[in-house]
């Protein structure tokens, strides 16, 4: 950070799940005190036999993270003179508003200066006029947001791992490994060595080295 200069929050809007196809931005008048996030992992105990003495507790598979974050609006001068319903309408826009190129609200990232702090989309907000003109009209106001987790699906893919052959797995290429060889051990049939390079962007299906990642989807 340069001496003197104060790095704002700035929310990022995107309208895909890979977070690529940018939309829009807004950058916070005034950061905040503190931030949260709640990870929740989900378990299973219903096949616990009847009469036993402790559950027995198994991973269900997937998590939950949320992150909680107020976002603070002024136009009495101090800050800004902006209306606070125009600026709340111009954050909502970006992260509450339906969007009906996709036909859902967007998806979003959260930095703080070059920080990268989260991503996913609003869950929820809470709006409190904290001040108030004469005739009604907010002058500050507060709003507290919870954004839950969303990764893309191939961020999915590499960050579960697992190996079952009817789940998506990764692959390290070895010396002496093509993409058609690698379909057969997984699949048992290496024509679907298109498909798998389509997936993972290859121009080529040969375009592989020792090294390199691949990831293989269930059967195609």
């Amino acid at each position: 950070m340069s001496e003197g200069k104060i790095n704002k929050v700035k929310v990022i809007a995107y309208k895909d799940p890979d977070f690529k196809d940018k939309l829009g931005d807004y950058e916070v008048l005034v950061n905040p005190e503190k931030t949260a996030k709640k990870g929740q992992l989900n378990y299973s105990t219903n096949t616990t036999p009847i009469g036993s003495s402790a559950d027995t507790v198994k991973f269900k598979g997937g998590r939950s993270e949320k992150y909680e974050f107020k976002f603070f609006f002024d136009s009495t001068g101090i800050i800004s003179t902006k209306k606070v319903d125009d600026q709340v309408n111009e954050l909502k826009n970006l992260m509450y508003t339906y969007n009906g190129d996709i036909h859902e609200p967007n998806y979003i990232k959260i930095f703080w200066g070059t920080q990268f702090e989260f991503q996913g989309r609003l869950y929820s907000f809470d709006q409190v006029n904290t001040m108030m003109d004469t005739d009604g009209t907010p002058l500050r106001t507060e709003i507290k947001a919870v954004f839950i987790y969303s990764v893309s699906p191939e961020k999915k893919a590499l960050e579960e791992g697992k190996n079952s052959s009817d789940l998506t797995h990764i692959r390290t290429v070895a010396a002496g490994d093509n993409l058609p060889l690698m379909c057969y051990r997984i699949y048992g049939d290496s024509s679907f060595y298109i498909k798998v390079a389509q997936f993972n962007k290859l121009n080529d299906f040969r375009d592989i080295k020792p090294g390199d990642q691949i990831i293989f989807l269930p059967v195609i």
